[in-house]
């Protein structure tokens, strides 16, 4: 039997998570490990000078307070998993993560830590924003994950970033395209007169992205982005003169 490890960034209560869980479990045995709480946002982080205390949630359930994705996935691995896993699967997020967003996806960084240790992995996101059923979306994980799991040595080292919408017409390969956001910093003063600060910003859609996971998304299909652990530009190399 498949042995599947899932972990995401929204913590214990993310909505999608169960229903990844229910929809991965027919097809392997599924191991879940996940930050206690919300860390979206957190990118490929890993705690390195901090001792984190890890709960038991249920049989084969583990949270991690204060862990972020990438830390979860650690711990999985070199702890609780250690003869090994055969797919990692992360999300399913509330949220797309296209274009950029998997540089600072906890998501995705859960998904690349699983490809830099040669397993194949996958980032699911639901393709809206505070998405309220993952039902279809899990569904969809589920079929890609069995057939990357009949393929896996194809995969290795190489992490699928994945974001479906609702009602999709169906799933098309395409590379990552550029997100145009609104970013500002808004800020705050508290009672004593302390000024505190907060990244804030807009999507906004439209732009150059045809033939992108944006375009593909907004078209009504499910993007699938290979992302390679390697990212040299080696055309680059060849040009650049220091």
């Amino acid at each position: 039997m498949y042995k599947i490890l899932i972990s995401n960034d929204d913590g214990v209560k993310g909505p999608g998570l169960r229903p990844l869980m229910k929809e991965l479990s027919k097809i392997g045995k599924v191991y879940v490990i996940v930050p206690k709480n919300q860390m979206s946002g957190t990118g490929h982080s890993i705690t390195l000078t901090k001792y984190k205390k890890i709960e038991k949630i249920e049989e084969d359930f583990y949270a991690v307070k204060g862990g972020t994705p990438a830390d979860c996935v650690k711990y999985g691995l070199y702890y609780f998993l250690k003869n090994g896993v055969d797919l990692i699967v992360s999300g399913i997020n509330t949220c797309p993560n296209l274009g950029q967003d998997v540089i600072y996806s906890g998501t995705v960084g859960a998904a690349r830590e699983g490809a830099l240790k040669g397993i194949p992995s996958l980032a699911v996101s639901a393709a809206e924003i505070d998405a309220t059923e993952y039902k279809h979306s899990a569904i969809a994980a589920r079929e890609i994950a069995a057939i990357v799991l009949k393929r896996k040595i194809f995969f290795k080292n190489i992490c699928l970033n994945i974001n479906i919408p609702q009602n999709y017409k169906g799933i098309k390969v395409a590379p990552l395209g550029l997100r145009t956001y609104n970013e500002n910093v808004e800020t705050v003063i508290d009672k004593k007169g302390n000024l505190s600060y907060r990244l804030s910003g807009k999507y906004i859609p439209g732009g150059k992205k045809n033939g992108t996971d944006i375009d593909i998304v907004d078209k009504g299909y499910i993007s699938v982005t290979p992302l390679q652990i390697n990212q040299t530009d080696f055309t680059f190399i060849k040009k650049i003169k220091l």
